[in-house]
């Protein structure tokens, strides 16, 4: 891949045909002056095809400079987790990393184990931290309160094999037993040649590489690397599985970079991706905008960008994890990154991915930027509309939760998308209107028990505050506010009659 496409790859929007993802909705009265025009018809139906929604399919990914700041938030923070945790009761998964992974230096420090000589000189440059057994100490609380299974990502920049092994043994002696469950060797490889920085980066135990190691950095040396680190923590830690390449692109000279290695082949392969990035100019026709986060380019397009990366790693019997995504990247943009497009985004993006074989996806999340679901403040937290998008999407993981096929007719051509999911007691149904013009959609489901609608709604499409789901709230103490809204839905025999206004969601759910 040449240079301007691997930074195109910053923005991943490429156009894919919706295969499973169709839509339905349940009428709630459009809000605003004038007669409402009526809903138009859709027809949604089963086709008998089911695949199972992985196990904690929703995971978080945080900075190492940024989890202490969620560490001190304690309650509040365990509360953000339950509201998006999987519901089949698997652990979630929390990966660390990103772009700190690759700033960040393990200096074990006092307390170090006597068994444990090696020491980091302490660098000067402003931009890298140091952090040892205190860190690690500070973690081990959060992961054990919230059943946490911990992915960390290994600084490969300062290309040193000992100090990724030294840290390795730390996480795995001060975490909960069992908690480490991978290791992820360097971040974004395919964007080194653009981070000169990242030269100076050295410590004593730094393997030989030249002063300008970053320039013309390629898949190649990428592969060389990951080697090196591989050979040491396989000798080290022959049983923990390794993940790469860390990749914002599906360029297969970088997924196949940690093919073809025998036992140091990767245990899962890695990505990120973003539906759009404030990295473009304003002036680009892929810089981020609600329409743009609307169009299936967004959704079942992003998820279209993995589709080669799953059938690599599943033939190598691998799992494909998405390790880092969001909305935007690049810290994203007000009135979009924070409006209520997120939240119809969010989970209909989550369930493209499932649909096309993801096995994981870890929410990159940051304190302050602009794409953050929730932000810390003094006064608690406030939540963001994508929190709404993320708590709705967890709800459709119950446990024995298995993916319908189905197909939706439209003549309208609505913005719509339905996903369905039934699981040991019943079935759920995600209904999604991306669009300005309402639906009203039959859903013919086969299934027949008690019916019950919550709806995700705001104020306006580009809202950022004002976000309901079920008539409820997310409070600054983390806890859903104000009385559940969940009307009975006549059921005929299996078909339910949905009417959804426009720029909102709504989940059927139906027990038997």
């Amino acid at each position: 891949m040449s240079r301007p496409q691997a930074s195109r790859a910053c923005a991943v929007t490429m156009r894919l045909a919706a295969v499973t993802c169709v839509t339905a909705t349940w009428w709630a009265g459009a809000a605003g002056a004038g007669p409402t025009p009526p809903p138009l018809p859709a027809h949604f139906s089963l086709t008998g095809s089911s695949q199972p929604l992985p196990a904690s399919f929703l995971g978080l990914s945080v900075e190492f400079n940024t989890l202490l700041t969620y560490e001190r938030e304690g309650a509040l923070f365990d509360r953000v987790i339950r509201l998006i945790r999987p519901e089949d009761g698997a652990p979630l998964l929390l990966r660390i990393g990103g772009k700190s992974a690759d700033h960040t230096l393990w200096e074990p420090g006092a307390g170090a184990p006597s068994s444990e000589p090696y020491t980091v000189p302490r660098p000067a440059d402003a931009g890298v931290q140091t952090i040892g057994y205190g860190w690690l100490t500070r973690l081990a609380p959060v992961v054990a309160r919230n059943r946490l299974d911990v992915m960390l990502d290994l600084n490969l920049a300062v290309h040193s094999p000992k100090m990724a092994v030294s840290f390795a043994r730390a996480a795995i002696a001060r975490l909960p037993s069992s908690s480490v469950v991978g290791l992820e060797v360097g971040n974004e490889p395919d964007l080194y040649w653009r981070q000169p920085d990242l030269d100076a980066e050295r410590v004593a135990t730094t393997a030989g590489v030249p002063r300008d190691w970053t320039r013309d950095y390629s898949a190649i040396d990428y592969r060389r690397d990951y080697i090196a680190y591989a050979g040491a923590l396989k000798a080290a830690i022959p049983a923990l599985p390794l993940g790469g390449p860390e990749a914002i692109s599906d360029d297969r000279p970088y997924l196949t970079a940690v093919e073809g290695l025998g036992r140091l082949d990767a245990g899962f392969v890695t990505l990120h991706r973003y539906a759009s990035s404030t990295c473009w100019s304003p002036s680009s026709p892929f810089y981020p905008s609600i329409p743009r986060l609307l169009s299936a380019k967004a959704t079942t397009g992003l998820a279209q960008t993995v589709k080669g990366a799953v059938a690599l790693a599943h033939a190598n019997h691998q799992a494909l994890r998405v390790t880092e995504a969001n909305s935007i990247s690049c810290g994203g943009n007000p009135g979009v990154a924070d409006s209520f497009a997120t939240a119809l985004w969010a989970p209909d993006a989550l369930l493209s991915m499932a649909h096309v074989g993801a096995d994981s996806v870890s929410w990159h999340i940051r304190p302050d930027p602009v794409n953050a679901p929730f932000h810390p403040t003094p006064a608690g937290i406030r939540a963001m509309p994508e929190l709404y998008g993320l708590a709705a999407f967890a709800q459709m993981t119950r446990p024995g939760a298995e993916l319908l096929g189905s197909t939706l007719a439209n003549p309208a051509g609505l913005n719509l998308s339905v996903w369905a999911v039934r699981f040991n007691g019943g079935m759920r149904v995600l209904l999604i209107d991306k669009d300005a013009r309402s639906a009203e959609v039959s859903l013919n489901l086969g299934e027949t028990g008690s019916a019950y609608l919550r709806r995700l709604e705001a104020p306006s499409i580009g809202a950022t505050s004002g976000v309901t789901f079920g008539g409820q709230a997310i409070g600054a103490d983390g806890l859903w506010h104000g009385k559940v809204v969940a009307p009975a839905v006549p059921d005929r025999g299996g078909d339910v009659d949905v009417v959804l206004p426009a720029y909102s969601a709504a989940l059927l759910s139906i027990w038997r």
